[in-house]
């Protein structure tokens, strides 16, 4: 049995990417080394075959590398759209979460009324209380939208990023399969601190992120703290 990927859906882009390279460099190769090969062979000689021979062509060999390529292009075209929407469309069984980006920060809010404020730190230094918890193997949908500018909210581990944007609301989705800390981070510029717009996910077994999203939270207290930490690096 393989093990399990660190996080979905990193697994598909690893896939598709390597299905590509590997089909390139086989294109590669056919093109190459005959190209080589010929170049060497019948390379210019003073005296012989000056003049080339007239070839009316082959029709054989001109379908073969007519079909050949469309099947190449069809093939990726399916396997891409296939990852895709497994990439973009998240499992029914998904927790949802709404992650709204501030300037600079994330403003977490979980199904059952917990509240996690995530924000940027001059030194990223995450305290625990700001530390966006899943639970590990349980897929998340990220309900995304923002309070000011475009933001990008971009999950390192799962290799997935989308954009949060003023009025609407956009999703991804992700899962990671390790209990552990991982980075998060806003990849559209948007302001003079979007360098440390950066948030820890944490994810730890099931019982214990049960029992932590019971636990209360003080929004206020993190709003006073959010505010200082603004004007620490002003």
């Amino acid at each position: 049995m393989d093990a399990l990927p660190l996080a979905y859906p990193a697994n598909l882009w690893d896939r598709i990417y390597d299905i590509w390279l590997f089909i390139a460099v086989v294109i590669y190769l056919v093109v190459a080394i005959p190209m080589l090969y010929f170049m060497i062979k019948y390379r210019y000689k003073p005296g012989k075959n000056e003049n080339g021979a007239h070839i009316e062509g082959n029709n054989a060999l001109e379908v073969t590398w007519t079909v050949i390529p469309l099947l190449i292009v069809i093939y990726l075209a399916t396997q891409s759209f296939v990852f895709y929407r497994q990439q973009r469309n998240a499992p029914k069984d998904a927790m949802e979460i709404k992650v709204t980006g501030f300037m600079w920060g994330w403003e977490v809010d979980y199904p059952t009324g917990k509240k996690v404020f995530a924000f940027f730190s001059p030194d990223y230094k995450i305290p625990e209380e700001q530390k966006i918890v899943i639970p590990v193997g349980k897929p998340i949908k990220v309900l995304l939208t923002s309070k000011d500018v475009i933001h990008s909210f971009y999950v390192r581990p799962a290799k997935v990023m989308e954009d949060a944007v003023p009025g609407r609301i956009t999703h991804l989705w992700f899962q990671i399969n390790k209990p552990g800390e991982y980075w998060a981070f806003c990849r559209e510029y948007c302001g003079t601190q979007h360098s440390h717009m950066v948030a820890i996910i944490k994810a730890v077994p099931q019982d214990e992120f049960d029992k932590w999203v019971k636990a209360g939270v003080s929004p206020s207290t993190s709003k006073i703290e959010l505010a200082s930490n603004v004007k620490e690096v002003q």
